[in-house]
C-alpha cells in the first residue's frame, strides 16, 4: 500500500495547478501529527512524501532548463555530440551536451541547417542560437514543453555556418553511440533494393527511424501501431520474455540440471533487455523497463512470496525515484499498462485454472494472450483516446499479431543480422521488413478509425473509473454499467452550437496560422501552419469528434501557412478547399477564394476580393481574406496581406471593413496593420498568430504601440497558446478546456509576454 501511496503522490504533484514549499511542508507535518495518533492514515503521510519529492525533482529539472528570458542573439558554446544524428529535407538533428561562455551546462535537442556530419563524440565550438523549451500550447495535441521536461531535454540549440573542431571525447555512454553509428553506417551502404525494410532494421535494432517515410509511418499510425518502430516497452519486454523461453528450453535439453531454471530464466532476460536497450541508445523509455524488469527479477529472487502486483508497485516506484518527471510521459503508462495487463490475466488465469481442470482449459494459453490483449486495450482506451483522439478498430486485432511478429520475430533477426559480419543475412531480413511494411501499408487502407472525442476533465476521471471496475475480478455486477460509460466515451461528442454562433479557435502553430471555425453543422480551417498535421490541427479537429470536415482553406502558398495540408489531406476529408494560389496546388481540386459570399447555420461569410498580382510579385498578395458575421459581430482574417493589400481593401470595401476581432496580418509585422486599417476596421480585440521569440519579433513593436494607441486588446499564440471565442450577440473569450498546471511555462503570464 505504501508504494502504490508514494507513487499516487508523485503523480498529484504534476497535476497541480500550483504549489508552495510552504503549503507541502506544512501539509507534510500535518500527516505526521495525525498518523502519530491513528495508524490507518499512515498512506497518507507515503502519499504526502511523495508528493514533496516529486516537487522537488520536478523543480530541480526547471531550473535546469534553458531560462525563458535566455537571449536568442548567436553566441559561442562548446557543444559535444552525444547521439546518432538524424536527417531530414531540412536539418541534422542531434542529442548534445552545451557548455556556454558562462559555464553553464544544458542537454539540448541541435538542429544544423547546413547539413553537415556530426559524429559522435565529437566536440566542437559553434556560433548558436539557444532556446528555452517553450512551444506551442493548444488544447489537445502534442506539447514540446512536456515532451522535452520528460525526457530530460534543456532546451534545443540552432548551429550557426560558424563551426570549428576541437577533436573528441570518451565516455561509455559515447562508445555505446559510436557502436550504433557504425551500425547505422553499415545499414545506410547496404545496397538492397528493400530501402524501407533496411529503415525498420535500423527502427527495431539501434532506435533510429528517420528513414522512415511518410507512407509508412501514415500507415503504422492508422493501424495504431507506431510504438513497435519506436523501441519502447514493448520492444523491450517482449525480447526478455522472448529470451527467458529460449533459456528455459536450452536447460531443458542440457545433460546437466539446475536447481534454480527459473531464476536463470528471469536473470537471462534481465540481462539481454538491459544490452538491448544500451543498443537502441538507452533512451529514457528503455531505461523505465530495465528498471521495471530489473525489480521484477530482484523481488522473484529474495522475495517470492510478494505478490505480482506489489511487485509492479515497487517497480513504478523506482522508475519514478528515478525520473519523477517520467509521469508526464505517455510511454511510461503504455509500458505499465502492458505489464499491468499481463499481470491481470495471469492472475485470472490462475483463478480459471483452480476452478476448471479439464487438459484442454489448462493449454489454453490462447486465452490468456486474448485476455492480456483485452486488458491492455482497455486500460489505454481513455488514455490513447485523451492523446490522440483516434483509435484504428482494427488496433486490437492487428496488435495481437503484430507485438509478437514485431518483437519476437522482427527485432531479434534485426539484432543478430546487425552483428554478423556478412551483409547476406541483413538483405533477407530487409526483405522480410519490407513485406510486413508492404502489408501493413495495404492493411491501412481499409483499416476504419473510432474517433473520440476529447472529454470534459471530470467525465475521463468516470471513464478512468468504468475502466477500474472493469478489470476488478467480480466487479460486484457492475461491468455492465461499466460498459455503458465505455461506450459513452466512444459516441460522446460537445454540445453543438446554436444557430446564429461561431466559434473561432486560433490554433497556436508557432510561427504561422491556423484558424478552427464552427458553426452548428459546418466546419471550416483556414490555413494548417507549417511541419505535421499530426502535432496539433489534426488533434484539433479531431478532438471534436470529427471524420471530415466541409472546407479547407490555403490562403497562399507559404510554408508557415499551408506546410502541414499534404499531411493533413492524407488523413483528413475536407468537401472543398478553397486557395488564393490554386495554381500552387496542382493536385487538388481548389476553388478560387475571391468575391465568393454564402451562409451557414445564420452566420454569414464573405470572400473579400484583392485585385490579382502580376506574376513575379509575392505571395503574400494573393492571400485570401475572410470576414464572418453574425448578430452584429464580426471576424476579420486577412492572412498575409500588408499595407499595400490593406489600403487597396480600404478604398473598395471602406466602413464595411469594421470587425469586433481582427487576425492581424502577417502575424503582427511592421508591413501591416496600418493606423488608417485599424481605424476602420476598429475591432474591440486582435489576435496575432506569431510563434515564441520569433526571429521577425512579431508582433512588432509598432505594431503593439498603434494597438494601444486604438485602445484595441491584444492576444498573443506566442504568450498564451491557443485562442478560442465565440461570436453571437456577443464578444465571449472561451476557458480553455483543459487545467493549466504548475510546471508549465506557457501560457505566460501578462508580465512576460515579450
Amino acid at each position: 500500500m505504501r508504494w502504490a501511496a508514494w507513487c499516487l503522490g508523485v503523480v498529484v504533484c504534476a497535476v497541480l495547478p500550483f504549489w508552495s514549499p510552504w503549503m507541502v511542508m506544512a501539509t507534510i507535518a500535518l500527516a505526521c501529527v495525525l498518523v502519530c495518533r491513528y495508524k490507518f492514515l499512515k498512506p497518507l503521510l507515503w502519499l504526502l512524501l511523495g508528493m514533496a519529492y516529486g516537487l522537488w525533482r520536478f523543480q530541480a529539472a526547471l531550473d535546469a532548463q534553458i531560462p525563458i528570458d535566455y537571449s536568442a542573439e548567436p553566441q559561442s558554446i562548446v557543444l559535444t555530440v552525444s547521439d546518432v544524428s538524424s536527417s531530414n529535407e531540412q536539418a541534422q538533428q542531434f542529442s548534445a551536451q552545451v557548455l556556454t561562455s558562462s559555464q553553464q551546462s544544458f542537454q539540448v535537442q541541435a538542429y544544423d541547417y547546413q547539413q553537415r556530419t556530426w559524429p559522435v563524440g565529437s566536440v566542437w565550438r559553434c556560433s548558436a542560437r539557444l532556446r528555452s523549451n517553450i512551444g506551442v500550447f493548444n488544447d489537445s495535441g502534442f506539447n514540446p514543453e512536456q515532451w522535452a521536461l520528460a525526457n530530460g531535454i534543456d532546451g534545443s540549440v540552432t548551429l550557426g555556418k560558424s563551426c570549428v573542431s576541437l577533436g573528441h571525447t570518451a565516455s561509455p555512454s559515447i562508445a555505446i553511440n559510436q557502436v550504433r553509428e557504425r551500425a547505422w553506417r553499415r545499414l545506410q551502404h547496404l545496397h538492397s533494393p528493400h530501402q524501407q525494410g533496411v529503415a525498420l532494421i535500423a527502427a527495431l535494432s539501434i532506435g533510429l527511424q528517420a528513414a522512415l517515410n511518410d507512407d509508412t509511418w501514415l500507415a503504422f499510425r492508422q493501424l495504431g501501431i507506431v510504438h513497435l518502430i519506436s523501441i519502447s516497452g514493448v520492444h523491450v519486454t517482449m525480447l526478455a520474455v522472448l529470451v527467458a523461453w529460449l533459456i528455459g528450453q536450452v536447460l531443458r535439453i542440457l545433460p546437466v540440471r539446475t536447481n534454480t531454471p527459473v531464476l536463470w530464466q528471469i536473470w537471462g532476460g534481465v540481462v539481454v533487455a538491459f544490452v538491448y536497450a544500451l543498443l537502441a541508445g538507452f533512451q529514457i523509455p528503455t531505461q523505465r523497463t530495465v528498471w521495471m524488469l530489473l525489480v521484477f527479477a530482484c523481488a522473484f529472487t529474495w522475495r517470492r512470496q510478494q505478490s505480482l502486483w506489489q511487485t509492479w508497485w515497487q517497480a513504478l516506484a523506482l522508475v519514478l525515484l528515478w525520473q519523477p518527471t517520467a509521469v508526464l510521459s505517455v510511454g511510461l503508462w503504455l509500458s505499465f499498462v502492458l505489464v499491468a495487463g499481463m499481470v491481470w490475466a495471469e492472475q485470472s488465469w490462475r483463478r480459471l485454472h483452480h476452478h476448471v481442470h479439464t487438459r484442454w482449459w489448462r493449454k489454453a494459453s490462447v486465452l490468456v494472450a486474448v485476455r492480456t490483449q483485452v486488458a491492455a486495450c482497455l486500460l489505454t482506451l481513455v488514455l490513447i483516446g485523451h492523446l490522440f483522439h483516434s483509435v484504428p478498430w482494427l488496433s486490437p486485432l492487428y496488435n495481437s499479431v503484430a507485438i509478437p511478429w514485431f518483437s519476437w520475430v522482427l527485432t531479434p533477426l534485426a539484432l543478430l543480422a546487425s552483428v554478423l559480419p556478412f551483409d547476406a543475412p541483413l538483405l533477407a531480413v530487409a526483405a522480410l521488413a519490407q513485406y510486413s511494411i508492404d502489408f501493413s501499408v495495404w492493411l491501412a487502407q481499409y483499416s476504419p478509425q473510432l474517433v473520440l472525442a476529447q472529454l470534459p476533465w471530470y467525465a475521463s476521471v468516470v471513464a478512468l473509473l468504468a475502466v477500474a471496475i472493469m478489470m476488478l475480478p467480480h466487479a460486484l455486477g457492475l461491468r455492465p454499467w461499466a460498459g455503458m460509460v465505455l461506450l459513452m466515451v466512444c459516441v460522446y461528442r460537445p454540445p453543438l452550437l446554436a444557430t446564429g454562433q461561431v466559434q473561432v479557435n486560433v490554433l497556436d502553430v508557432g510561427q504561422g496560422l491556423s484558424v478552427l471555425l464552427q458553426t452548428r453543422s459546418h466546419q471550416m480551417l483556414f490555413d494548417t501552419g507549417r511541419g505535421n498535421a499530426n502535432s496539433v490541427v489534426l488533434p484539433a479537429l479531431q478532438s471534436l469528434g470529427l471524420h471530415d470536415a466541409d472546407a479547407l482553406v490555403l490562403s497562399h502558398a507559404d510554408a508557415d501557412h499551408d506546410g502541414a495540408a499534404a499531411s493533413l489531406l492524407r488523413q483528413f476529408r475536407f468537401k472543398q478547399i478553397w486557395a488564393g494560389q490554386g495554381e500552387a496546388y496542382p493536385h487538388w481540386t481548389t476553388h478560387d477564394c475571391r468575391g465568393k459570399a454564402w451562409q451557414w447555420d445564420g452566420v454569414w461569410f464573405e470572400w473579400l476580393t484583392l485585385p490579382r498580382t502580376e506574376v513575379g510579385n509575392t505571395t503574400n498578395a494573393q492571400s485570401c481574406v475572410l470576414r464572418v458575421v453574425t448578430q452584429g459581430q464580426a471576424l476579420l482574417i486577412p492572412a498575409d496581406t500588408g499595407k499595400e493589400e490593406e489600403a487597396a481593401l480600404l478604398q473598395q470595401y471602406g466602413e464595411q471593413l469594421h470587425s469586433t476581432v481582427l487576425l492581424l496580418g502577417h502575424h503582427g509585422s511592421s508591413g501591416s496593420s496600418s493606423s488608417a486599417w485599424l481605424n476602420a476596421v476598429s475591432p474591440k480585440l486582435a489576435i496575432a498568430s506569431s510563434g515564441f521569440r520569433n526571429s521577425y519579433h512579431h508582433p512588432t513593436a509598432a505594431v503593439q504601440t498603434r494597438l494601444r494607441a486604438h485602445g484595441i486588446k491584444l492576444y498573443r499564440t506566442d504568450a498564451q497558446g491557443s485562442v478560442a471565442l465565440l461570436l453571437d450577440g456577443n464578444l465571449t473569450v472561451l476557458p480553455r478546456a483543459g487545467p493549466r498546471f504548475w510546471w508549465q511555462r506557457k501560457p505566460l503570464d501578462a508580465t512576460n509576454r515579450k
